[in-house]
């Protein structure tokens, strides 16, 4: 999301998505803010994880299934391809990308079973840059 970094603190990072809560007593570490919007499109919920020393580690971002092409698309334009794969069973399915963009790691998750159906965009600070390998 525009004008977030790694390693913000909490305070700034509410001033990006909004009021947040805890996720509950014993990961009090983890926040969620609802009704977030990505530009112009809807974010059902994003979860985030803080460290007390080192701020914002991770954000995980919760979209409709609707909304999915759109946001493929755009990471796709500029990231370019992604790493890609799936995994079906009689229960679930699920369709995986990984990008490294270098500063970023994202992983965009679709998971669908008999009871949901669900899209969710994860953003971790990258421990690898890829013109090392």
């Amino acid at each position: 999301m525009e004008g977030l970094s790694w390693g913000m603190p909490l305070e700034q990072v509410r001033d990006h998505l909004g009021p947040s809560q805890p996720v509950d007593d014993e990961q009090t570490h983890r926040f969620v803010a609802s009704n977030v919007l990505l530009d112009r499109l809807p974010v059902s919920s994003v979860t985030f994880d803080l460290d007390e020393t080192h701020g914002l580690q991770s954000l995980a971002y919760e979209f409709a299934i609707d909304d999915m092409s759109e946001v493929l698309a755009g990471l796709r334009a500029r990231h370019g391809q992604p790493l890609s794969t799936s995994s079906e069973d009689q229960d679930q399915s699920d369709q995986v990308w990984v990008w490294n963009t270098g500063e970023d790691l994202i992983t965009a998750v679709k998971h669908r079973s008999a009871e949901q159906e669900k899209f969710l965009i994860s953003y971790r600070q990258s421990r690898l840059r890829p013109e090392t390998l």
